[in-house]
């Protein structure tokens, strides 16, 4: 195997805020181990080894978002410089040069790029992590002298940015490369063991509301082993967890699962005899036998586009909706809308659970497709991270939403028919809203 000489250019602002959007925690964790995944991504889907030969990181040093973890607190994203530095990235100062806010990163990159495209090394490729698709003249130059180009965009971007890319990756590629195969069962069951720890809600005694939470945790107890003891067969956590959710109320998101953060952790606190976990199921190993795995498939099973309608083709092509069944987008909204209700989110393991699930009804999806429905609902207004998690209309509307809003950003205008057609093909009542009829 060869070495591919590789400069790979990083527009911190664009590329950390989006990752933000997707999943705050997994952010928070890849902006300070970038050494992590810039090392695997040395490797990642390539035919040669990339060598790192240029790393660069243009940032901000006043830059700031709100805290998405502390409210009220600022999040300074100068606080990440050493963990880029310490990884061999050269940080680049990028101040704010107008009223607006708005710092030269982009003016900065594409002089460092068309500089190095006529360095004596001749890199190989050039790696752009940036949503920006101002950058699209810039990927034209490259293809023209016939360097190969790989874009990490971790927010919606131009369809003709990411057709000009040799490579293409999202938040969901380097969230994965943050988390190694190898390395996952321990860390849950670490995780799982602290937490209950810390928030030991069964021998809490604090005064105030603590005894209707109280209450409502040896509620939750009953029920479970209620259904864990009457049962014949192993327990859908989703069904159960959204059945206790739709009971109990605001004390399961206020209380995030009694302190468990999730179900499934929850329900280990209770200490159920012979009891055993599968990603979906829950059982009693002394009265139930194993659920049966899900079908091994494709990781990913690769999207063969299905003859669809020629107006729905079109939102496919122009805002990169998933060019999934009619009959498969209700399943993809409702098995969302029970990983929402039913565990603490993260993207990865959201569209992981959320595929199988899926599976398991019958229904073939990318994870790639769920991100672009997890994206979607995010930006329409069903973000899948908020404790009052979206039902599965929501998302719905919400993608449906997004996926307009895409077509008119690429400048595509649909007529009223055209919308109504696409809403149809969502599975989406639209007919008395402005998503439809008042969006142009």
């Amino acid at each position: 195997m060869g070495h591919r000489r590789s400069a790979m250019f990083i527009d911190f602002d664009n590329f950390f805020s989006g990752l933000l959007g997707s999943d705050p925690k997994a952010a928070l964790e890849l902006a300070e181990r970038p050494s992590a995944w810039i090392h695997r991504l040395a490797a990642h889907d390539a035919d040669d080894v990339r060598r790192w030969l240029v790393l660069r990181c243009y940032m901000n040093p006043s830059g700031s978002v709100a805290h998405p973890l502390h409210p009220g607190e600022r999040l300074y994203f100068s606080k990440f410089r050493p963990f880029f530095t310490q990884a061999g990235v050269e940080v680049v100062d990028c101040p704010s040069l107008t009223r607006g806010a708005k710092n030269g990163a982009d003016i900065r990159i594409v002089i460092d790029v068309m500089t190095a495209l006529q360095h004596e090394t001749c890199y190989d490729e050039f790696v752009l992590a940036s949503s920006d698709a101002d950058f699209t003249p810039l990927l034209q130059v490259l293809r023209a002298h016939d360097r190969r180009t790989a874009i990490i965009a971790t927010g919606s971007t131009a369809v003709a940015y990411e057709a000009l890319a040799d490579q293409y990756l999202d938040e969901q590629d380097l969230f994965d490369l943050m988390v190694p195969a190898q390395e996952s069962e321990a860390g849950v069951a670490e995780e799982a063991a602290a937490i209950l720890e810390a928030h030991d809600v069964a021998g809490d005694t604090a005064s105030g509301g603590r005894s209707n939470d109280e209450e409502a945790w040896r509620e939750f107890c009953e029920v479970v082993r209620s259904d864990y003891e009457s049962s014949e067969v192993p327990i859908n956590c989703a069904r159960l967890a959204s059945r206790i959710h739709a009971d109990l109320g605001e004390v399961v998101t206020r209380t995030r699962w009694f302190g468990g953060g999730t179900f499934r952790k929850a329900v280990e606190r209770i200490g159920l005899p012979n009891l055993n976990f599968s990603p979906h199921h829950f059982w009693d190993s002394a009265r139930h036998p194993a659920p049966e795995p899900v079908q091994p498939g494709p990781s990913d099973p690769p999207e063969v586009p299905a003859p669809l309608p020629p107006g729905i083709t079109r939102f496919c092509d122009v805002a990169k909706m998933p060019r999934l069944p009619q009959d498969h987008w209700p399943v993809v909204f409702e098995v969302l809308s029970e990983y929402a209700r039913g565990f603490d989110f993260n993207l990865s393991e959201a569209s992981k659970w959320s595929r199988d699930r899926a599976r398991e009804l019958g229904v073939e999806v990318s994870r790639r497709a769920l991100l672009y429905v997890i994206r979607g609902a995010r930006t329409g207004g069903a973000d899948l991270s908020v404790d009052q998690a979206p039902d599965a209309p929501a998302i719905g509307r919400a993608v449906l939403s997004s996926v307009l809003e895409q077509a008119a950003l690429a400048g595509f205008s649909p007529s009223e028919d055209e919308k109504q057609d696409l809403a149809d093909w969502l599975a989406v009542d639209a007919s008395s809203s402005r998503l439809v009829h008042g969006m142009q």
